[in-house]
Parts: C-alpha cells; sequence; structure tokens
C-alpha cells in the first residue's frame, strides 16, 4: 500500500472513530446504526467495513482510546504518590475532572461502561496493583482485591454521571471531597484521614488540575 493511500486510511479510520464518538456521547449504542456512523464521518459504508467488522468493534475501540487516556492522566496524578490511599482519591478525582475538561469523552463513558469491570482488564491492572499495595500495607481492609475494585468502579462511575450532569468546577470539587472520603471509609482507612486525603486530591486535581499542569510543563 501505497503511502498516500495509508494516509488516507488512517485518516477515514479517525473520521470513523470521532464520528462513533461523537454519537455515543448522544445517545445510546443501540440507537447508533452504522449508516448513522458513516454519514456522520462523511465516508462511504464500505470505508467503514474496511476498517471494523461491526459497530461492536467500533465501539471498542472508542472505549479503549478514552479510558488508555485517562489511565494514563492517572499516571501522571499519582506519579510521585507513594500511598495507596492518596493514590486511590487522586485517581477518581482524576476521573471527574475528565468530565469538566472532556465533555465528549466523559459523556461516552457514562453510556458504555460493561466489560471493564474485571480484574483480568489491562485498562485496570493500575487499580488492582494499588488495591493490592493497600491490603499488603495494611492501608486497606477489604475482603478481596475484587470486590474492592469493582468498589471503586462503581463509585467512580456514578460521580462522573453527576459531574456530567453539572460539569462545574465548585461542584466537582464538592463532590470529589464528598465521594472519596466514603470511599477511603469503605476500604478502610481510619479516623480523620480519609478526609484529609480527599480534601487535598479534590483540591490539587479537580480545582487546580495540577496534574495537566505537570504534563504540559514536560512537553516543553
Amino acid at each position: 500500500m501505497s503511502g498516500k493511500r495509508i494516509e488516507r486510511a488512517e485518516r477515514t479510520r479517525a473520521a470513523l472513530v470521532a464520528a462513533g464518538r461523537r454519537l455515543f456521547c448522544e445517545r445510546p449504542v443501540d440507537a447508533v446504526a452504522i449508516d448513522d456512523i458513516v454519514q456522520a464521518a462523511e465516508v462511504s459504508k464500505g470505508s467503514f467495513y474496511n476498517h471494523f467488522p461491526d459497530r461492536d468493534a467500533l465501539v471498542r475501540e472508542v472505549t479503549a482510546e478514552i479510558r488508555a487516556e485517562v489511565e494514563r492522566a492517572v499516571t501522571r496524578a499519582n506519579a510521585e504518590i507513594q500511598d495507596p490511599a492518596h493514590r486511590m482519591a487522586r485517581a477518581v478525582c482524576v476521573y471527574l475532572r475528565y468530565a469538566i475538561d472532556d465533555p465528549e469523552r466523559a459523556g461516552v463513558l457514562v453510556r458504555i461502561h460493561s466489560g471493564h469491570t474485571s480484574t483480568a482488564t489491562p485498562l485496570n491492572k493500575g487499580l488492582v496493583d494499588d488495591v493490592a499495595q493497600g491490603l499488603a500495607q495494611g492501608r486497606f481492609a477489604v475482603a478481596t482485591t475484587e470486590s474492592a475494585v469493582l468498589y471503586v468502579l462503581g463509585v467512580a462511575q456514578l460521580a462522573l454521571i453527576r459531574v456530567t450532569q453539572e460539569p462545574a468546577v465548585p461542584f466537582a470539587v464538592s463532590l470529589a471531597q464528598q465521594i472519596c472520603t466514603l470511599l477511603l471509609r469503605g476500604l478502610g482507612v481510619p479516623g480523620h484521614e480519609p478526609e484529609a486525603i480527599a480534601a487535598q486530591a479534590a483540591d490539587e486535581i479537580v480545582r487546580q488540575s495540577t496534574f495537566r499542569d505537570k504534563a504540559a510543563g514536560a512537553a516543553h
């Protein structure tokens, strides 16, 4: 395949992914037909099948791309953080800040979240590692790693939904403080630590968006 054909194919695929992302944010996946996608992408139906065998394959690519982007943001936010409790709160706060910074992608996560709950899912590796470390260090007190992972994913998903409904920084900061406090208490972090950790994470990540500032500085 020539360079021009490869470039054209890449543009077509990118257009399909962008169209799918926009449509999956706007309405349920079952309400989005392949005809809708190709019309939005301004490509032929045949071009769709050159890249994806069916709509579900496009859904998987769109969600995997978004989840990977969120995981990279979490990695940046926790680059210098060792304590599992702080890492957990900061990760949830990144998730909520994401709803403010990129409502379209967050909207996709709100509508499509099945298939990402297994502890074996590669994109959950960071969460699984943090939970396992917290248990090993005695920071967390839960029955199993799987129950903790499901707990964190469920709380974070519901909080994300709420922030997409009201994407204002002051509201997101307040919600992040409350949610992360409850989350850490549920994981077994004792005393007043949950409130202090949650307040710091909400301020630095949701209010100040410091993880993005650090990333931007590293790029220059």
